[in-house]
């Protein structure tokens, strides 16, 4: 009961605390994954303005869902939101089943959402877990170990579901699971930021942990040595281990007509498919930008291009590769599209206006 009395007390007031309607816990489940709450509030209320249930949300068109979305980023989720509205209206008419096997066999709906849905929507002692859950249970229950793997993390499931189902003290009254698990994430959110007076109570390490978080980190940089070895936090020294990286040469073209530019469709099955950008391609061996253009765009459009100047170019590193995309203006003469929209060889292209970039720039 302390964590619930120190909720009460710090806890925020947030939309999606003060309702227990599935649809609309699901909604905000899906769009706090890995994404700011601040962020997340203003796109909420927006959101469920434009799809108050589950039968608007799945008639509604893809493309439209996916613009409602943004800027929040993952473009992938409001995809599978919107699957998940449509198998919700398909087999039980619009509605969320308040069984976990059930919500789990929805796809996009994993073992935390799931919980998450039946604790806050349903009030069922369901098993939560997610960063911020998980460093709470670690730190008053484990204390020490890897926090990070996978061991620890089922251990972590594991004491989250005895947890909810423990007897006598350790349960909490009837049908407040749900702040008792938004006090959680917001103990450990917050735990670092509040007075020595304030803090979680029966929390281990809190009078430690800003102590610790002032201390100035040595750098990797800092950490290696003359002789290509890096030392470690106790001074050993261990060898540098490099590995080859794949590198990606990739080229787009900038097409520009009445203040339009030409952009295609990704193709079903590729990564980000579905999504508009500029067209063109990855460099074969021995390609020049403007070849490769060349090239992309008479497979793609069937078109005749003529590649000009360079622009600009980005670069992006991956855990086993680094892509670097050149992006060049670029004319085709010989592509007429007949309408806004216009379909060559499987590509789906289109001409989009040019937008206001202040619009678009994130706070």
């Amino acid at each position: 009961m302390r964590l619930l009395t120190w909720y009460r007390r710090h806890g925020r007031d947030l939309p999606w605390r003060r309702t227990d309607d599935p649809y609309h816990i699901l909604v905000s489940e899906i769009m706090l994954q890995q994404t700011q709450v601040d962020r997340v509030l203003p796109k909420y209320g927006e959101w469920l303005a434009k799809y108050p249930s589950m039968h608007v949300l799945a008639a509604a068109p893809e493309d439209e869902v996916t613009a409602t979305w943004y800027p929040l980023g993952y473009n992938i989720r409001p995809r599978r939101l919107q699957t998940i509205a449509r198998e919700a209206v398909t087999r039980y008419g619009g509605l969320l089943p308040a069984d976990e096997a059930t919500l789990r066999s929805f796809k996009g709906i994993g073992a935390y959402t799931a919980g998450a849905i039946r604790s806050f929507a349903f009030r069922q002692r369901a098993a939560i877990l997610d960063t911020n859950v998980a460093r709470v249970l670690f730190r008053v229950f484990v204390g020490t170990g890897d926090l990070k793997s996978h061991a620890m993390r089922r251990h972590l499931w594991t004491l989250s579901e005895a947890l909810g189902a423990a007897p006598s003290r350790l349960r909490f009254q009837s049908g407040i699971d749900g702040p008792r698990r938004h006090g959680l994430r917001r103990a450990q959110s917050k735990v670092p930021d509040l007075p020595d007076d304030e803090k979680l109570p029966g929390v281990p390490g809190n009078a430690e942990r800003r102590t610790k978080s002032e201390e100035p980190r040595t750098t990797n940089r800092e950490r290696r040595t003359q002789n290509g070895e890096r030392t470690r936090k106790n001074g050993e020294r261990r060898p540098v281990l490099l590995r080859a990286m794949m590198i990606l040469v990739v080229a787009a073209a900038i097409i520009e007509r009445d203040d339009t530019y030409l952009v295609t469709r990704r193709q079903p099955g590729v990564h980000l498919e579905g999504h508009w950008e500029f067209p063109g391609g990855k460099c074969e061996a021995g390609e020049t930008i403007a070849d490769c253009l060349t090239r992309e765009l008479r497979e793609e459009l069937a078109a005749d291009a003529v590649v000009g100047a360079e622009v600009f170019t980005t670069s992006h590193d991956y855990p086993d590769r680094r892509s670097s995309c050149t992006s060049s203006v670029a004319s085709c003469s010989a592509l007429r599209p007949r309408s806004r929209d216009r379909r060559s060889d499987g590509f789906d292209a289109r001409r989009c206006e040019r937008c206001d970039s202040r619009r678009r720039t994130r706070n």
